[in-house]
């Protein structure tokens, strides 16, 4: 349970190290929902992190006007390195290769912190990837990101 909690507390912590150029500003808009699989209960859930805004968006979608999502597992050191990174699931299938690609770059990209003396940390994520043309709708087109995130990844 203590090792659950821990790795929560080190996604939410680390979720503002991203320095990738900021797309929130640009035509279209795009919204990335990243959530953490919590194992301190007896029923494992979802746990929303804080909006991602510094992220790359997956080229493809981008480019091809879609959505995405994918379920990573990987392991976090002492050190803040991420090993045994493995795309679960990924989702559309035509889509496949772009999001896999953007849900391995946030989670290596992310600024893990040193925890001395600690063992490796096993994490689920899960990351929603949601774009609208319209970005006076951003509102809208997160509120879709945040509903397209609690159906299952397939």
């Amino acid at each position: 349970m203590y090792k659950s909690l821990l790795a929560l507390t080190l996604v939410c912590a680390s979720i503002s190290s991203f320095a990738n150029p900021d797309l929130s500003r640009k035509f279209p808009f795009v919204d990335i929902q990243a959530q953490v699989l919590d194992t301190t209960t007896d029923k494992p859930s979802w746990q929303r992190l804080p909006p991602m805004h510094h992220v790359q968006y997956p080229t493809g979608l981008l480019n091809r006007q879609g959505s995405g999502c994918a379920i990573v597992n990987f392991q976090v050191t002492p050190e803040g390195n991420v090993k045994n990174l493995n795309i679960e699931n990924s989702a559309p299938k035509r889509f496949s290769k772009d999001v896999r690609k953007a849900a391995r770059q946030i989670v290596r990209d992310w600024q893990w912190p040193e925890r001395m003396g600690e063992q490796v940390i096993e994490l689920t994520m899960r990351f929603d990837y949601c774009l609208t043309h319209d970005f006076d709708k951003k509102s809208e087109a997160v509120a879709m990101c945040v509903e397209h995130s609690v159906q299952a990844c397939e």
